[in-house]
């Protein structure tokens, strides 16, 4: 689990990286935008940005909260946790082509965020079986045992999305997922600074989810310490 999570850090470190190159901060002195959600608005004039997002933290707080409350009483049932996606709107398909399936359409097993165009017809074929060019939610996974902590990590984002937290609008998440097949030095570049703005929130939603995963595990990991040294302390004293 930690060479899961420690590779899925890396990866999202390094594209914040490059986002955050020389070139970016150079061009952003002489430039005006803003971008905003529900939630949260951007504004940058001539390097200075402002960030008005006392409602995002807010929702980020209670996001963390609502969510560890809900999986710590489902921590030895995590298919409990599907039952309560489900109940609150979002479909979970678990298929034995789950894999195949996913990696055609450009996704990863888990929480989908709408998805449009073909890729979006294919999955309402053979999930729904209707034709239609944009999907709704949804949760995919392989028929076989679902991984706590890689569950919770999809949850949390999830839990993100219901909230309508920055992020997760059907533009930056696409671009989020297609990020890794840009060339940095061409496409990258072609972006606005709204839309970079933007998939910086996708980024950081991803990110929140990572940590939350990370301390969860950390905490797991410390009480089962805890409750083996307890063991074996009494399994001395028997003796």
């Amino acid at each position: 689990m930690e060479k899961f999570i420690k590779k899925i850090t890396e990866l999202i470190f390094n594209l914040q990286e490059k986002f955050y190159a020389k070139k970016y901060k150079t061009a952003l002195k002489n430039v005006q935008f803003s971008s905003k959600n529900s939630t949260s608005k951007t504004h940058a004039q001539a390097g200075i940005k402002l960030i008005l997002n006392s409602k995002t933290e807010q929702n980020k707080k209670k996001l963390n909260e609502e969510v560890d409350a809900l999986v710590k009483q489902n921590l030895k049932h995590p298919e409990k946790l599907l039952e309560y996606i489900e109940e609150n709107g979002t479909k979970v398909y678990k298929l034995p082509f789950a894999d195949k399936l996913l990696k055609f359409v450009g996704e990863e097993e888990g929480f989908i965020t709408p998805v449009s165009g073909i890729n979006a017809l294919v999955l309402n074929l053979f999930l729904e079986h209707k034709f239609a060019f944009k999907t709704a939610p949804m949760f995919v996974f392989g028929n076989v045992e679902i991984n706590l902590y890689k569950m919770v990590h999809q949850f949390h984002k999830w839990y993100g999305y219901k909230m309508q937290l920055p992020g997760f609008d059907d533009e930056a998440q696409q671009k989020f997922k297609k990020i890794f097949e840009y060339e940095i030095d061409s496409n990258v570049q072609t972006l606005t600074y709204e839309e970079i703005i933007s998939l910086k929130e996708a980024i950081a939603r991803d990110i929140e989810a990572i940590d939350f995963v990370t301390k969860l595990a950390k905490e797991q990991d410390g009480a089962k310490k805890v409750f083996d040294n307890m063991k074996n302390k009494g399994d001395e004293t028997n003796i």
